[in-house]
């Protein structure tokens, strides 16, 4: 049977029912689905570091002090661009992940609720530093113009 399927699929290739891929298309994309993999997982480390910054440098959490009125300023007060672009990295990471061969051999909660401890850990150590205050004190004194960082730095964030 596998002397069959070898001629079915060489006379296919031959009256141009198959075309063949080279090896280095599938190179390629291996490289490109990993490295957007890795890029995925930086980039949610660092806005979910941007969104423990907020607040921080907005004192949110004191507001939780004062009663249940409070909750209702919270909510207003929250930055929902950013969770909506986390919840969006998010869900393109899993997308990702669900590319590669090895997804399919391990559950899907298990690795969603190990990407999150890794990145939670992950902003969690970047905001222990003071990333966040030489981010802005540089884009406020150079005067850069980034267009989503700028903003949230300098305006959103009072420090």
């Amino acid at each position: 049977m596998n002397k069959n399927i070898k001629e079915k699929i060489v006379s296919q290739i031959k009256k141009d029912e198959i075309k063949m891929k080279s090896r280095w298309l599938f190179v390629a994309q291996k490289i490109g689905l990993k490295s957007g993999l890795a890029l995925t997982f930086i980039l949610l480390i660092f806005l979910l570091n941007a969104f423990f910054y907020y607040i921080k440098s907005n004192n949110l959490l004191m507001w939780l002090h004062f009663g249940p009125a409070t909750w209702q300023k919270l909510l207003h007060s929250l930055p929902y661009d950013l969770i909506l672009i986390i919840l969006a990295f998010s869900l393109f990471l899993n997308y990702l992940y669900k590319k590669f061969d090895f997804s399919y051999q391990r559950s899907l909660s298990l690795i969603v609720v190990t990407f999150f401890i890794i990145i939670v850990l992950g902003a969690i150590i970047l905001f222990s530093t003071n990333f966040n205050v030489f981010l802005s004190h540089r884009l406020e004194r150079y005067s850069i113009d980034v267009p989503f960082l700028t903003d949230f730095y300098i305006h959103r964030c009072g420090d």
